[in-house]
C-alpha cells in the first residue's frame, strides 16, 4: 500500500495514475473507481465489509470511522483527499510538492491527520481526535474475546481471497490462528518464508527494509491475505514503551516486575530494554494510546493484504481496564492471550516459544507440523 503523490511518474513505482492533474505512482494491488462525482484509488480491507461496497461511505466520512486497514485517494474538485480506516496503518511524508508513505522527508504526518492535497501541490493537514474517551470503566476478558471474534468473524465472512497463516512462534499469530480455527475458516498454514520479487520490491527494497516490520515478511504476487499478529505487542499492553509506563502510573515498572517474575515469558525480551526504561516517566491512558496509535510496522505490500485484525485501539483501551493483577499477568507473561488461545483452541498453547523473540522461537512448532501435513 506504498504510493508517492506529486505532478510527475515516479520510476521506482510499477503503477501509475492520473488523477486530475496529480500523477501517482503505486505499488501492485490498488483500484481506481469512479464513485458520484468522485474518483477513488484506493487498496486494502475493510472489516464489515468488502472495500468495494464501501467507497461511498470512504468518500463522504468527514473523520474516519470505517475499521479495517486500507487507503483511498478521494480526487473531487482539483482536490486530493487521502482517506484511511480509522487507525491509519502508515505513516504520511510530505515533502515540497510531494506526498508519499516510504520516504521519510521533513514533515510527518500523524495518526490524528486528515490530508489533502491541493492543485498546487499545497497540502491542507486537518486534526481530528483518534483517541476517543479515556475514561475507562473495568473491563473483563471476556470482552476482549467478544471484540476480536466479532471482529475477525466480520472480516472471515466477506473474505474471497486465499488466507494464510504464518506461525513464528510468537503469541500474536498464535492467538489469530487460534480464532481462525475456532470459526472453521477456510486457511492455509505457510511453513516456509516466502517473498515474491514483484517489480516494486526489486525497485525499493532498501527503502522497504528501513521500515522494520518489512525486514521479514511474505509476499505472494498472487492476491491473497496473510494472517498476521501485528501489532499485537502495542496493542495487547506488551510494548517494552507502553507496558513500562503503564506500571510507572501505579508505582512499580519492568525491571522491578522482572524481580518478581524471574522466569516470565517475556524475561529475555524485556531485559534488553532495561537501560531506556530506567529513563522513562509515566504515562497517562492518552499519551499511551497516542503512542501506539502512531507505531507503524507494516501495511499492504503488492497484492498480498497484511490482515491485522489485532491493531484496534478499543482492544487496547479494554486491556488499559482490566483489573490490576491481569496487566501484570499480561504485561510480563501474555496470560491474558494465553488464556484466549486455549479458549480457542484447548493445548494450543504448548506450542509457543518458550522465550518470546530468542533462541529457536519456532522449536515448539514441530508437533503442529506433523498434525497439519
Amino acid at each position: 500500500m506504498f504510493f508517492h503523490i506529486s505532478n510527475q511518474p515516479q520510476e521506482n513505482y510499477p503503477d501509475h495514475w492520473q488523477l486530475g492533474g496529480f500523477c501517482v505512482s503505486t505499488d501492485s494491488g490498488w483500484q481506481l473507481e469512479q464513485v458520484g462525482t468522485a474518483q477513488v484509488l484506493y487498496k486494502g480491507y475493510a472489516d464489515r465489509a468488502g472495500l468495494t461496497d464501501l467507497l461511498m461511505d470512504v468518500v463522504l466520512q468527514t473523520t474516519p470511522h470505517i475499521l479495517g486497514n486500507f487507503c483511498a485517494m478521494v480526487m473531487v474538485d482539483n482536490s486530493l483527499t487521502i482517506q484511511t480506516d480509522q487507525y491509519r496503518s502508515f505513516p504520511i511524508y510530505i515533502g515540497n510538492g510531494t506526498v508519499n508513505n516510504l520516504i521519510p522527508t521533513d514533515h510527518t504526518a500523524w495518526t490524528d491527520s486528515i490530508i489533502t492535497v491541493h492543485a498546487d501541490l499545497a497540502v491542507t493537514e486537518h486534526k481530528f481526535d483518534v483517541i476517543g474517551g479515556t475514561d475507562l470503566s473495568v473491563s473483563t476478558v471476556n470482552q476482549i474475546d467478544e471484540l476480536l471474534i466479532n471482529k475477525i468473524q466480520r472480516f472471515l465472512s466477506h473474505n474471497k481471497r486465499p488466507l494464510r497463516v504464518f506461525l513464528s512462534g510468537g503469541v500474536d499469530t498464535l492467538l489469530l490462528y487460534s480464532y481462525v480455527y475456532r470459526l472453521e475458516a477456510e486457511y492455509e498454514l505457510v511453513w516456509n518464508l516466502h517473498t515474491d520479487l514483484d517489480e516494486f520490491y526489486l525497485a525499493n527494497s532498501s527503502d522497504i527494509k528501513k521500515h522494520w516490520g518489512y525486514r521479514q515478511i511474505h509476499h505472494w504476487q498472487m492476491p491473497c491475505v496473510l494472517a498476521s499478529g501485528a501489532p499485537g505487542d502495542e496493542f495487547m499492553l506488551r510494548s517494552p514503551t507502553t507496558a513500562n509506563q503503564y506500571l510507572l502510573s501505579h508505582g512499580t515498572s519492568i525491571p522491578e516486575q522482572l524481580q518478581h517474575h524471574p522466569d516470565c515469558l517475556h524475561r529475555d525480551y524485556f531485559s534488553q530494554y532495561t537501560a531506556l526504561l530506567l529513563d522513562q516517566q509515566a504515562g497517562t491512558t492518552a499519551e499511551l494510546c497516542n503512542t501506539v496509535l502512531n507505531d507503524w510496522q507494516h501495511w499492504h505490500l503488492g497484492n498480498t493484504l497484511t490482515w491485522t485484525p489485532l491493531r484496534d485501539l478499543e482492544l487496547f483501551k479494554l486491556f488499559l481496564a482490566l483489573p490490576y493483577d491481569q496487566v501484570i499477568g499480561q504485561i510480563m507473561n501474555s496470560d491474558v492471550s494465553l488464556e484466549l488461545i486455549e479458549r480457542n483452541v484447548p493445548g494450543l498453547s504448548q506450542v509457543l516459544s518458550d522465550q518470546k523473540n530468542t533462541g529457536n522461537a519456532m522449536r515448539n512448532l514441530r508437533g503442529l507440523l506433523k498434525t497439519e501435513r
